[in-house]
């Protein structure tokens, strides 16, 4: 692709596609359930802080294995007496001891570290990921983005910015229409969103523009990261930040007229909501 002086990276799960509702809620806390039965009280309250900690708080989009780590520590603080809570130290130990998480890491962290609950933490991945996948099954981006996209594109290079997996993502992005306007399909394979950003704008060339489009805090903190500019996609109304996207950011980001002031407004609304 010929060199270009903008890019856009966007996040897939929860700021493209309906999926982080999706990914929690009929994916990642059933299987949990499954692999650690629970009493009907202590499930329910699983359900409750597993949907705050992934969903509504700072915490949005963390990384699954420190997700999981987190809701259990904070249900075993409530019931501290339920026979089904996991021991969470080899968990811990992986999280302390690795700086990239994924199911292929914690295969290599088991190899020296075996472990029954690692061995459940695994099995409790992989059943998410055979959940999720029927969930999403016709799954169609939010309204607006194709749209979005086919205005951006002429004038920007586009990179999807995602912890997800590279095959899943080709597949949701090309069954959502999506892919003829993408140039750079970025995922967990090549490392954080911090890293997958900065490399698409080194392919870009020197002195690029980059904006990054995203539904959580470590979105932005990730767009700063790599040097680039940050719109929220906002949780609950994401049709409403495609529209503004498309009619008022990105005319102001071609014409270098969005900054750290205007940025600040949208993503000063992010943080608020995501407390």
């Amino acid at each position: 692709m010929t060199p270009s002086a903008f890019l856009i990276g966007i996040d897939s799960d929860g700021t493209a596609f309906d999926s982080m509702n999706i990914k929690h809620l009929d994916a990642f806390i059933p299987a949990a359930l499954e692999i650690w039965p629970m009493r009907e009280e202590t499930a329910a309250r699983f359900t409750e802080i597993e949907k705050t900690v992934n969903l509504f708080s700072s915490l949005r989009g963390i990384n699954r294995f420190p997700g999981l780590l987190e809701a259990f520590e904070r249900l075993e603080k409530e019931f501290p007496d339920e026979k089904g809570l996991p021991d969470l130290n080899d968990l811990r130990a992986y999280i302390q001891g690795e700086t990239r998480y994924s199911p292929a890491t914690l295969k290599a962290w088991m190899k020296g570290h075996p472990s029954a609950e690692l061995d459940r933490a695994l099995a409790w991945s992989e059943r998410a990921d055979e959940l999720f996948t029927k969930a999403c099954e016709g799954l169609m981006p939010y309204p607006g983005v194709r749209e979005a996209m086919k205005k951006a594109w002429p004038s920007a290079a586009i990179a999807v910015v995602s912890s997800a997996a590279k095959a899943g993502l080709e597949k949701d992005w090309a069954a959502g229409g999506l892919t003829p306007f993408v140039d750079y399909m970025m995922s967990q394979e090549d490392g954080s969103k911090t890293a997958q950003l900065q490399k698409a704008m080194s392919r870009c060339g020197g002195n690029v523009k980059a904006l990054m489009l995203g539904d959580t805090d470590s979105d932005g903190v990730s767009a700063h990261e790599a040097g680039a500019l940050f719109y929220p996609i906002m949780p609950g109304d994401e049709a409403a930040s495609w529209q503004r996207f498309s009619e008022e950011i990105l005319p102001l980001f071609l014409a270098g007229k969005y900054g750290s002031e205007e940025e600040a407004k949208y993503y000063g609304k992010l943080k608020e909501m995501l407390r």
